[in-house]
Formats: C-alpha cells, sequence, structure tokens
C-alpha cells in the first residue's frame, strides 16, 4: 500500500510541474501588448483612401472607429508591430451599434495614427475599393 501511495504522489507532483512548465511557455509564446506605436490616445487619426472607402461601404463611422482604438482587444495574428516604416495594430471589437469590426492602424508617429482599412468581421460586403 505505501508504494501505491508514492507512486501516486509522484503523479500528481509530475502533473504539477507538466502545468507549471506549459503555463511559463504560453507566456513566453504570447507577447504583452505592445505599447509602442499604438498611442490609444492618439490627437489625430488620418484616414487612407482605402479605409475611408471600407468605411463608406461598410457603414462604420469616425466614432466607431475612435471607440475601437480606445477599447479594442488587439488581435496579435493580424498585427505587424515589426512592419517598415509604420507598424501595424489590428483592433477589434463591437461598436455602439453592434457591429463586429476590426481596424488596422498604422503607429508613424506618437500623436498621430494611420487609419490603414476597416472589416465588418460579420458581414461580407461587397466594396468596390483600390
Amino acid at each position: 500500500m505505501n508504494k501505491k501511495r508514492s507512486i501516486g504522489g509522484g503523479a500528481a507532483v509530475i502533473i504539477i510541474l507538466l502545468g507549471v512548465t506549459m503555463s511559463r511557455n504560453t507566456s513566453k509564446n504570447r507577447p504583452e501588448e505592445p505599447t509602442s506605436g499604438l498611442n490609444r490616445k492618439a490627437s489625430h487619426l488620418v484616414y487612407t483612401k482605402h479605409a475611408r472607402c471600407r468605411m463608406d461601404c461598410r457603414k462604420i463611422d469616425e466614432s466607431e472607429v475612435r471607440e475601437i482604438l480606445e477599447k479594442g482587444t488587439l488581435n496579435y495574428a493580424k498585427s505587424a508591430p515589426a512592419d517598415k516604416p509604420c507598424p501595424t495594430y489590428a483592433l477589434e471589437g463591437t461598436t455602439h451599434d453592434q457591429q463586429r469590426v476590426r481596424i488596422v492602424f498604422a503607429g508613424c508617429s506618437n500623436d498621430e495614427l494611420k487609419v490603414v482599412t476597416c472589416i465588418d468581421l460579420d458581414t461580407d460586403w461587397q466594396c468596390a475599393c483600390n
């Protein structure tokens, strides 16, 4: 019976160690939310021609863009903080009119963000933007 207890105790220790190791590896692989290049309080937003066309087609207005900038969640897979000349950040969220959107921003300077594109995550709008 003592052998069964020590085998069970050993297995428990191994399971705990595996759990700790896996959680450390997961946190190392997920980057921290980048802070340089994405100024959520940017005083000035510059809209590209493409972004304006997508906004018009997908019924997304400037207040919704600002809302996602302030409250949106960073989508790591769709962001490229190492992009040159400006890092890009994809923020996602639900706007005040319940539209689920992704807005891509380029952080080219501290006080200015460029709005690159706007995507409706639920509806596939047929836009004629180039």
